[in-house]
């Protein structure tokens, strides 16, 4: 589509947002109000539409940095611009991610190489998006990385790699398993594309990580301080009851539980039926009388009528769904009323749960295998680190210590 010499008034605006995106008018009336400060405010006078939203784009920015306005009010004017943008290019608003303010970018050449990766990666749907997003975010550091060194990432040595890794290792030890394998994807689709030698890949082996930290789970005593704490009586009370109850009994990922759909709940069968987004797995794991109880008093009395597919939303934000970093806000928020407090080393989060039921399964007698199913891992070797933490399984491997008898010393007087 050419480019327009006006900018989207509101109606075609608002128009967009609610068939590309689903917006209701609650959160129609919302974005209006930012959609008018960016117009009146920030937006470009001179040239077509669309070099006067980057103008307003950069002049968002220019007000942030002097410190005019806050940082939630430049994500919530960048994000209009941007979805203005998308109208103006593309004829359709979608819910393509937006980039991120002050974010580094390698040149030219090389974003549109790691762009064709990403592209060929979702296309061919080798990984999960999760995964997809993960290798971007690390390839584009060995981009950032390799610029500043002056080497060829296409005509790359071992040297460069091995460079590149002991860069990483200082930054986070732990990741470099996640390094050497977005660096793998990356040169296979590389070597696929015959854009770059094979034996680059013999440099690029499986990183055993220095140090494996064991976190912490949720007792059963623990668990009931929490369901205690929440509200029974108010709507997010409610919803927070049923979210730890689905993530207690179904090990559901704080991503997965954002995500779960109303048809994504079989009443009959009692159980839930998701595609996993971090692995693209399907699985259908059960829930308990008590966890179906919790999500039907919640769906019923307190969720509300809304456009939104999705089981648990927002209250604050006038429909809205849930998102992970709320949802360990709300955690944090039940153990300081319950009296629950956990060292940060444990790296106590959504996550736990998943986490204490795997060790609880494991401490049943379940197999790996028959865990790994219920989690829906696809190696079983992300199930054996459920092992790890379990006291009681580390108890059989005890070895019995010999009799020590006792030794009777005598000592001269005189000994000097």
């Amino acid at each position: 589509m050419p480019a327009l010499t006006n900018i989207p008034d509101w109606e075609t605006f608002a128009d967009h947002l609610h068939t590309g995106l689903g917006y209701t008018d609650i959160t129609l009336k919302r974005t209006k109000y930012t959609y008018d400060i960016f117009v009146k405010r920030f937006c470009g006078t001179e040239g077509d539409a669309e070099t006067r939203i980057e103008q307003g784009i950069e002049q968002i920015g220019n007000a942030f940095d002097s410190g005019e306005i806050s940082k939630d009010k430049l994500l919530r004017q960048r994000r209009v611009a941007y979805r203005m943008l998308q109208i103006i290019k593309t004829g359709e608003i979608t819910w393509k991610r937006i980039p991120l303010y002050s974010k580094k970018y390698g040149n030219t050449v090389n974003e549109a190489l790691l762009a064709s990766f990403v592209e060929a990666e979702s296309r061919n749907h080798k990984h999960a998006d999760s995964i997809i997003r993960r290798d971007e975010n690390i390839i584009r550091q060995y981009i950032l990385f390799a610029e500043s060194q002056g080497f060829n990432i296409v005509k790359v040595n071992a040297h460069n790699i091995i460079a590149f890794l002991a860069y990483m290792k200082t930054l986070r030890p732990a990741g470099l398993h996640s390094t050497t394998s977005a660096l793998r994807h990356f040169y296979l689709y590389l070597v696929e594309t015959e854009k770059t030698d094979s034996r680059i890949l013999l440099a690029i082996k499986p990183w055993e990580t220095p140090h494996k930290r064991v976190y912490g789970i949720f007792s059963d005593e623990e668990k009931k301080m929490l369901l205690d704490a929440a509200d029974p009586v108010s709507d997010t009370g409610k919803r927070d009851k049923a979210v730890l109850m689905l993530a207690m009994d179904c090990g559901l990922r704080s991503s997965d539980i954002c995500n779960l759909r109303l048809p994504d709940i079989d009443w009959r069968n009692a159980s839930v039926n998701i595609i996993q987004k971090k692995t693209g797995n399907q699985v259908n794991i059960p829930f308990s009388k008590e966890t179906g109880d919790a999500l039907a008093d919640y769906i019923l009395n307190s969720r509300g009528v809304s456009d939104l597919p999705y089981v648990f939303l927002k209250k604050s934000y006038c429909d809205s769904a849930l998102t992970s970093s709320l949802l360990c806000g709300r955690l944090k928020k039940l153990m300081r009323k319950a009296g629950i407090n956990r060292p940060a080393s444990e790296k106590i989060n959504m996550h736990t749960f998943r986490r204490s039921l795997g060790t609880a399964l494991i401490e049943s007698g379940e197999s790996v295998e028959m865990v790994s199913q219920i989690l829906g891992h696809r190696d079983k070797e992300a199930t054996k680190k459920y092992i790890s933490i379990s006291e009681k399984m580390l108890r059989t491997c005890t070895l019995a210590m010999p009799e020590i008898t006792e030794r009777t010393e005598y000592h001269d007087q005189n000994e000097i």
